[in-house]
């Protein structure tokens, strides 16, 4: 487990209690492992994952995943399912999801 983030990094001076884990990290530990498909190696070693502490009205911490250039955030709260996704770094203009399988919608990304 990587240690809380470094209190230099508390830009905000909220004290996120953040916590990462590097792609690098990740492909480190799974180099432990006998065997690694070379594809999701590849994938592990470019995403980023930050997990923030639950909120009191949470059921679940809040877990971010950097992956292609795109945040996806998810936790539980009391009352949903709260889903958040980041391409300010990116090109895209839209983003497409599915939610169980009930097909795709699109939605504007500005």
């Amino acid at each position: 487990m990587t240690p809380w983030i470094d209190p230099s990094q508390d830009t905000d001076g909220l004290g996120d209690r953040q916590r990462t884990l590097s792609g690098p990290q990740l492909a480190d530990a799974l180099a432990q492992l006998d065997s690694v498909d070379p594809v999701c190696a590849e994938v592990i070693g470019r995403l980023n994952l930050r997990v923030y502490p639950a909120e009191p009205t949470d059921r679940t911490s809040y877990v971010v995943l950097d992956v292609h250039g795109v945040s996806i955030g998810v936790k539980r709260r009391t009352a949903d399912l709260y889903l958040h996704a980041d391409t300010t770094e990116t090109s895209d203009r839209l983003i497409a999801f599915e939610v169980n399988g009930g097909g795709e919608i699109d939605h504007p990304t500005s």
